[in-house]
């Protein structure tokens, strides 16, 4: 039963409802479709707090269930096999296990080598500048090295600059890496890496928090950076901006007590914030 209603939550989710509603409910232990599609007095408070949006969507169960067939049918994410994994907030799994209940997203998904999530994997987050300056693409190329020869499994969000050399210098020299994206499969951003994304699977993981319905906002990116921050043992940075999505990856790995190191950022400012994050710096 309790399977069943994870994926009522999951394609509900997809069609348009929020995750704060069908959190409610399931803690609740109502059943998602009695609940938003039909009216049932005892739980009308519940249907009084839909938004204008879920309202209009909550009258149309017609609708809900040829849209829950149809991506059935056509959703590769949801064929069985050993690279696909939908991870739900309230199981015990790998990655409850590493990011925090309160930031954790309704469900995450995964393609690729699940194992790297295990706690016995060593992983750290390799991150910095989408433009990047040749000394700081040098001590990228070195590091990610050196971490992938102690058994790391390299970190990053997939972005332009610092985070696409780390996948890649991870991949060159024989290791393993973990993109951590701030869209869903179905659209990769920046879309010049969608190559990469195909190399990653053959020798890592993508991880998201969008699913194959949703949208991407500029809140996505940050919740992003959390959870890099989060499921990194330590987080390396090699060039950043006084504000930055580098630095607010830094503030969440300071807020997740994580080990925090950096590279001297020749800036007196940068590097005091990062200081203040409980950064130590690195020797060149």
């Amino acid at each position: 039963m309790k399977e069943n209603i994870r994926s009522e939550l999951f394609f509900l989710k997809q069609f348009g409802f929020s995750s704060a509603l069908l959190q409610h409910v399931f803690l609740l232990g109502l059943d998602p479709i009695d609940v938003i599609f039909y009216q049932n007095s005892n739980q009308y408070e519940l249907k009084r707090n839909l938004t204008k949006k879920e309202t209009k969507l909550s009258m149309n169960i017609i609708e809900y269930k040829r849209f829950k067939i149809d991506l059935f049918k056509n959703e590769e994410l949801l064929r069985k096999n050993t690279y696909n994994k939908i991870f739900f907030k309230y199981d015990e799994n790998e990655l409850t296990k590493l990011i925090p209940n309160q930031i954790m997203p309704l469900f995450m998904y995964a393609k690729g080598d699940h194992t790297l999530l295990s706690e016995s994997m060593k992983r750290v987050a390799i991150i910095g500048t989408r433009q990047p300056s040749d000394k700081a693409i040098r001590r990228t190329e070195l590091i990610t090295k050196k971490y992938v020869k102690d058994n790391y499994v390299i970190v990053s969000g997939l972005a332009e600059g610092i985070d696409t050399i780390s996948h890649n210098s991870a991949i060159d020299n024989g290791g393993k890496t973990i993109a951590v994206l701030p869209t869903n499969f179905n659209n990769i951003y920046p879309s010049k890496n969608k190559k990469l994304t195909k190399k990653i699977l053959n020798n890592g993981l993508l991880m998201t928090s969008i699913g194959p319905k949703e949208n991407t906002y500029k809140s996505s990116f940050l919740e992003r950076n959390k959870y890099v921050a989060n499921i990194s043992d330590l987080v390396i940075v090699t060039e950043t901006n006084l504000k930055s999505g580098t630095m607010n990856t830094i503030r969440n790995a300071s807020e997740a007590n994580k080990k925090i190191l950096f590279f001297n950022q020749d800036d007196e400012a940068i590097n005091e914030k990062i200081y203040k994050f409980g950064g130590e710096m690195l020797d060149e």
